[in-house]
């Protein structure tokens, strides 16, 4: 969940818009165009990840879909899963988080129960360059995803992870402060050839058919918190002083859910082929 600092929008008089006033409606309005098409790249990217490749391949367990909750990177997370962590309940009003506060360690049991099935393709399963003289690809699947829920972002991990600064244009920029992310080691696997045409030959076909699928149970959870005092920001217009900001944020990398693993496999060819897999 980033957060984007400095851009407030006066409201002033008409014919008496100051010159700061302007710069900020104009990078507000900026700031709303390209969320507009973050959201539509991401909805595209989200319709091309869930096209049909083919037929459907059939599974067994741990990775049928049938037996399990699927999850897609950037995808609604379960439903309940906010139940897993401290904090106030979600609502719209006391009523509903009062009922679902009472509701908590129901869902939070029921969230731990059930099996959970992450699907991968694209950037987060991929082969490196042709290694000739170790005769091999290695084949990287990333070791953590987000989901949103009605609170915000909640990431899932399967290798080893920690919450710390990505080094961001943000901090090139000259920010304030930056957003701590979950960063987790990307799982590798070693895919020998026998030689270099062979390993051509793979690699036309498939470098852009890997897929992954994690299955899971919940682990245990944290919360990474990174508080920043930020200073009250003040702006005279039409004769009256407007303050904004002011107070304690936090600028942590938020909810995490650890993954115990069930099963990891990684395969081409519409998942029929089985490349790797790991229990």
């Amino acid at each position: 969940m980033r957060r984007l600092m400095g851009v407030f929008l006066v409201l002033l008089a008409p014919g008496c818009k100051s010159k700061s006033g302007e710069r900020a409606e104009a990078q507000f309005i900026k700031l709303k165009e390209r969320q507009a098409a973050e959201a539509k790249a991401k909805a595209a990217a989200r319709e091309k990840f869930l096209a049909p490749q083919g037929e459907a391949v059939q599974l067994p367990a741990p990775y049928a879909e049938s037996e399990a909750t699927v999850i897609l990177p950037d995808g609604p997370c379960p439903e309940g899963w906010w139940a897993l962590f401290g904090g106030p309940a979600p609502g719209d009003n006391k009523e509903e988080q009062k009922a679902n506060a009472a509701r908590r360690k129901e869902l939070a049991d029921a969230a731990r129960a059930r099996r959970y099935l992450i699907k991968l393709r694209g950037q987060t399963v991929k082969a490196s360059a042709w290694d000739e003289p170790k005769g091999k690809f290695d084949i990287e699947v990333a070791g953590t995803i987000d989901c949103t829920d009605s609170i915000g972002r909640i990431a899932i991990a399967w290798s080893e992870v920690k919450a710390g600064d990505p080094g961001t244009s943000a901090a090139k920029d000259g920010a304030e402060v930056t957003q701590n992310l979950w960063m987790a080691k990307p799982v590798t696997f070693a895919l020998p050839m026998r030689s270099t045409s062979e390993a051509r030959e793979w690699d036309k076909k498939n470098r852009f058919g890997l897929s992954a699928r994690v299955a899971f149970t919940p682990g245990r959870v944290e919360v990474d918190r990174k508080t920043k005092k930020v200073g009250k920001v003040s702006e005279k217009a039409a004769g009256e002083t407007l303050s904004f900001g002011g107070g304690v944020e936090d600028w942590g990398a938020g909810r995490l859910v650890h993954a115990q693993v069930l099963g990891l496999r990684v395969a081409v060819e519409g998942e029929k082929t089985q490349l790797f897999e790991t229990r």
